[in-house]
C-alpha cells in the first residue's frame, strides 16, 4: 500500500442523461426508449430514480414517468416520459379554493 497525494478529480455529471431529460422536454407526453439494461432490476431501479427527482437530470420530482419492459434475452428497455411538473397549491391558494364553495 502506498500514499499519492494529489488532488481530487471533479465530479462529472452525466451530460448524456441532462441532454436526455431535455429531449424529452421538447417533447411532453410522448414516451421515449432511452436506456437498455443488464436485467430488469435495473432498469426498474433506474426508472424509479427518474421518476422521483434522485436523478438529477430528471427533477423535479414527479415531472417524469419511466417504464421498464423486459426482452426475450434477459435485458431490458427502459421508456421514459416528461409529464410536466407538478405544481403544489400555496397556503394562499388553498385558503382561497377552501373558502369558495
Amino acid at each position: 500500500m502506498h500514499a499519492r497525494f494529489q488532488p481530487l478529480p471533479s465530479q462529472k455529471r452525466s451530460q448524456e442523461a441532462h441532454d436526455t431529460a431535455q429531449a424529452l422536454r421538447d417533447r411532453p407526453g410522448e414516451w421515449a426508449h432511452i436506456e437498455t439494461l443488464a436485467n430488469l432490476n435495473r432498469a426498474t431501479n433506474l426508472g424509479y430514480r427518474i421518476r422521483t427527482g434522485m436523478h438529477a437530470a430528471f427533477r423535479p420530482a414527479g415531472a417524469f414517468d419511466a417504464t421498464a419492459r423486459s426482452v426475450g434475452d434477459g435485458t431490458a428497455e427502459l421508456y421514459a416520459c416528461y409529464i410536466g411538473a407538478t405544481e403544489t397549491p400555496t397556503d394562499g391558494d388553498a385558503q382561497a379554493e377552501a373558502s369558495h364553495p
